[in-house]
């Protein structure tokens, strides 16, 4: 059978364990005078360091703030520069519809004065020519009945007079 010390094996023995102890105590002071002070200025830098960044991104951030305003506002004077262009353009088109509506009013209504006195003279033209037909037949009638040429150019004038105080009334 295998003999083993159960009791040696649970309790361990007192010199040993205050070398452990000792050696663990002295450990310790030896991690605390030298490698504490290490950890410590690297924690604070490393502390240090996580401001710096919270920092520059609460500054990254205000800059990303004060960006998006000036690009609002630019948007915003664009668009009202857009609405101010569009509004010119609406009111030049306006106007040049009405300067040429005008322009062809008064090109129409000098066509239509223009076709009226054409009108008007081509209708003198023809009351002289039938005026001066009717004197035309007169004259032959009454050249036929008195047969006298004499008398033709006083007749003539007399029948125009005639004619003439005729048209006036």
């Amino acid at each position: 059978m295998i003999d083993v010390d159960v009791y040696n094996q649970l309790v361990p023995n007192p010199l040993t364990m205050a070398v452990q102890l000792l050696s663990t105590f002295i450990l310790f002071f030896i991690a605390y005078k030298l490698l504490w002070p290490a950890c410590k200025r690297y924690l604070a830098a490393r502390a240090d360091k996580m401001q710096e960044d919270l920092d520059q991104s609460e500054a990254a951030k205000q800059a990303a703030i004060a960006d998006r305003q000036k690009a609002h506002d630019q948007l915003a004077e664009a668009s009202g520069k857009a609405t101010d262009i569009v509004n010119a353009a609406v009111k030049q088109a306006k106007d040049e519809k009405a300067a040429i509506l005008a322009r062809a009013s008064r090109e129409a209504e000098a066509e239509k004065k223009k076709a009226h006195e054409q009108i008007e003279a081509e209708r003198q033209d023809m009351y002289r020519a039938m005026q001066k037909e009717m004197v035309e037949i007169a004259m032959a009638a009454a050249g036929k009945l008195i047969g006298s040429k004499d008398a033709e150019e006083l007749d003539r004038e007399a029948i125009d007079a005639f004619i003439k105080d005729a048209a006036h009334d």
